[in-house]
């Protein structure tokens, strides 16, 4: 019995690797990866607003003087140059800047250093798990705050590379005749695949709304890089510039915190990690997190991807987020 028991794990197992494996080739270059906003509830953290946006800046001007410095640059198109910033600013796995504002000291950081870490990873949300679970392979992303929103890091490349695939299957529908808004909801449905299978609940049992929201934004940064009304880019007698600054500030909204717009979980993940959000109940009363919840309140609107999910939740086809919510477990709410 324990011996057929064992093969039927393994072949279980094996069976979601090469499910797996499979999905990966038709996925995008991004790491599964969760984070833990609760984790740094309580707690000052300096906003990284500022060296982002210079981070990101220098990395544009390098791509423009790669792109200025050869005499072919007279007869590229926007287009061609965009492809030339995402093939530059998307690595494979992790990506340079995400990379960047997990070792900089020009960012400060929850947990802060290596000795917080290790308490970190043994801590935060998602720290219960089996021996094979896809949680373990990668260590949680840390906190950062941008533009008054703390978010993990893993958002910078869900921002940037995502949000390339996303801007792809959007100008692919837009070449098809779709009006603006049905491509952006074919875009979002491609996020939601991903969500629900390698990218999310089908390797950690957690579907990340906050991810698809940077995703989201990522698409509107690329889409503006060569928009009709306002691109980013232009092409002048001495070579292609920036027409502004990079500015996370038109992108970063509360949606990106997972603390604020939950996360829909397993069966299996959610009783693991209850008792673990459970802890963090005291600290609805803490008056920085009472500030920061207002805050959020004050800016939140409700974007294209939550009307997506509402549609999918009163259609049967997911859970409602709000029951995994901190308020509705805290309120005593049993689910």
């Amino acid at each position: 019995g324990h011996g057929r028991a064992g093969l039927g794990v393994l072949v279980r197992v094996g069976a979601a690797a090469l499910a797996a494996a499979a999905l990966a080739l038709a996925a995008p270059p991004v790491r599964a990866i969760e984070t833990d906003q609760y984790y740094a509830w309580g707690r000052p953290l300096a906003d990284a607003t500022d060296a982002l946006n210079a981070k990101v800046g220098l990395e544009l001007e390098r791509v423009l003087a790669a792109v200025n410095g050869k005499p072919s640059w007279q007869r590229l198109s926007c287009d061609d140059v965009r492809r030339r910033v995402s093939d530059h600013l998307r690595q494979f796995l992790i990506h340079d800047v995400e990379l960047w504002a997990n070792n900089t000291s020009l960012i400060e950081r929850i947990p802060a250093d290596a000795g917080e870490e290790f308490q970190y990873r043994k801590r935060y949300l998602y720290h219960d798990h089996g021996f094979l679970d896809p949680v373990t392979m990668v260590p949680p992303s840390p906190n950062i705050e941008v533009h008054g929103v703390r978010f993990g890091t893993d958002k910078l490349t869900h921002f940037f590379s995502e949000g390339w695939w996303y801007h792809k299957v959007y100008r692919r529908a837009r070449a098809r005749g779709r009006s603006h808004a049905e491509a952006e909801r074919q875009a979002i449905n491609r996020g939601l695949l991903s969500e629900r299978t390698i990218l999310g609940m089908g390797a950690s049992g957690v579907l990340s709304i906050a991810d698809l929201e940077a995703n989201h934004q990522g698409m509107l940064f690329w889409n503006a890089v060569c928009g009709r009304d306002d691109p980013l880019l232009e092409r002048t007698p001495a070579g292609w510039s920036l027409r502004r600054d990079f500015d996370f500030r038109d992108y970063v909204t509360p949606e990106w915190d997972e603390s604020w717009q939950t996360s829909i979980v397993s069966k299996r993940r959610w009783r693991r990690i209850r008792p673990v959000l459970e802890r963090y109940c005291p600290l609805l009363d803490d008056p920085s997190v009472r500030r920061q919840r207002e805050a959020y309140r004050l800016r939140d609107r409700e974007t294209p991807t939550e009307r997506r999910i509402r549609e999918l939740v009163e259609r049967g086809k997911l859970a409602d987020p709000e029951r995994f919510s901190i308020e509705r477990l805290c309120g005593g709410d049993s689910r």
